[in-house]
């Protein structure tokens, strides 16, 4: 019994590792909550599995063998139920058996559906598993909720339950009440952080909001343009953004796409690039909105690799979704409002010149930084060095504003027009 709390206790100060870095040779059942179904994925050793059953399973990732799979199925079916408080039992199916390997031990992955009857609650019931516990006594099943979005839980951090052993089999789960309004609440925290910690969706951003006060001449940014002209700019630029952001997300979520990470973190890269070299000379000048747009699906792609977290049901998936994107907006807007009054103040002088050309060559260093690391999958100290600076955005925020007052005021008395000086 000691050792048992002992393991317990242990794995509950584990409890914040991701579900991903799972902890052999121990077992897990991990729960995802939807508003009409609880899904679940048991992960097992292969190691200790083989051992209870006299069986050799592969270590390769992948499907099991027909046999394999059947023999398997048969042995888990009856020994993982769910029933209601009142006694009635859930529909419990398995969906798919498979092996995975993360290159610390190969695990058996399985899936299963668990559908209540009638009338019975998803967030209450009591779930009996004895897989493996059955032949091995003192092999531990750990019990994690993961998907809540009732409860405001989204991320891939697992709440540990409780566990089971030996001849303790069975768990009461309860939930308590859920709310979508808290789904929706966290899934708008969820974007605000997603886009506030994300120096290059920001950087992209800013790198385009450069030139939006200046006039395109040929292959040279002239003058000042006006309010009116930087006010179309940046609200072309934000929304196609945010439209072309919203349809990858959209697409990702209810149709499958995807792209692997690595690329698309290199075109993320590559679209700061190309912002920051149109801030210098025009590439694009009145076709922002296209640009932003166009990008805008590029980073979706990245936004998208939350989407297995937002609910298990397309009314759950579409609330998050709209919550999500409601984040991501409001941090953006905040960014767009905080930047356009020195923005303004400063495109009136002749210090947006220098100013434009550092910030510029800056985004493009940082942009070559974060490809180079990309794409060799390794850390450099440029990427780093940048990464760091940018952690303290609020404070080059200010220093910005400070810098367009002084060199606003500085002009004013004798400012009879666009300044010359802002050709570049």
């Amino acid at each position: 019994m000691i050792a048992r709390l002992i393991l317990f206790v242990l794995l509950l100060l584990l409890g914040a590792i991701p579900a991903s870095a799972h902890l052999t040779p121990n077992s897990e059942v991990r729960l995802d909550f939807g508003r009409s179904f609880v899904a679940a994925e048991i992960v097992i050793p292969t190691s200790e599995i083989s051992y209870a059953l006299g069986l050799s399973l592969p270590a390769e990732t992948g499907p099991l063998p027909a046999p394999l799979d059947a023999t398997l199925r048969a042995y888990l079916a009856p020994r993982f139920a769910v029933r209601a408080p009142d006694g009635r039992p859930w529909r419990v199916t398995l969906t798919g058996l498979s092996i995975v390997n993360d290159g610390a031990a190969p695990d058996l992955h399985v899936t299963a559906d668990l559908h209540p009857p009638a009338g019975a609650p998803t967030r209450s019931f009591d779930l009996a598993y004895s897989a493996v516990i059955d032949r091995i006594s003192n092999h531990f099943v750990m019990v994690v909720s993961r998907l809540d979005f009732a409860a405001g839980r989204l991320a891939d951090e697992p709440q540990i339950i409780g566990g089971l052993q030996g001849n303790d089999r069975t768990i009461r789960v309860d939930r308590g009440p859920g709310s979508a309004m808290r789904g929706f609440g966290s899934a708008i925290r969820l974007g605000m952080h997603h886009i506030a910690e994300g120096h290059d969706h920001l950087l992209f951003l800013f790198a385009l909001l450069l030139p939006a006060p200046l006039i395109a001449a040929g292959r040279r940014w002239a003058g000042y343009g006006g309010v009116r002209l930087t006010a179309r700019r940046l609200t072309a630029v934000v929304t196609a953004f945010t439209i072309g952001h919203s349809l990858t997300l959209l697409g990702g979520a209810f149709l499958g796409w995807k792209l692997p990470a690595q690329p698309v973190e290199v075109l993320i890269a590559v679209s700061i690039l190309v912002s920051a070299i149109h801030a210098l000379r025009p590439l694009f000048a009145g076709r922002e909105m296209f640009v932003a747009g166009g990008f805008g699906l590029v980073h979706g792609l990245a936004f998208a690799t939350l989407i297995g977290h937002f609910g298990l049901e397309p009314l759950q998936k579409a609330q998050a979704i709209l919550g999500f994107n409601l984040g991501i907006e409001i941090v953006q807007l905040g960014v767009v409002a905080a930047v356009l009054p020195g923005l303004l103040l400063l495109a009136r002088t002749r210090a947006y010149q220098p100013f434009r050309i550092g910030a510029a060559s800056f985004a493009a260093i940082a942009a070559c930084a974060w490809i180079v690391e990309r794409v060799l999958a390794t850390e450099n100290p440029v990427g780093r060095l940048i990464d760091t600076g940018l952690g303290h955005a609020p404070w080059l925020l200010a220093a910005f504003t400070l810098l367009a007052v002084v060199a606003w005021w500085s002009e004013r008395g004798r400012r009879t027009g666009p300044p010359t000086a802002a050709l570049g």
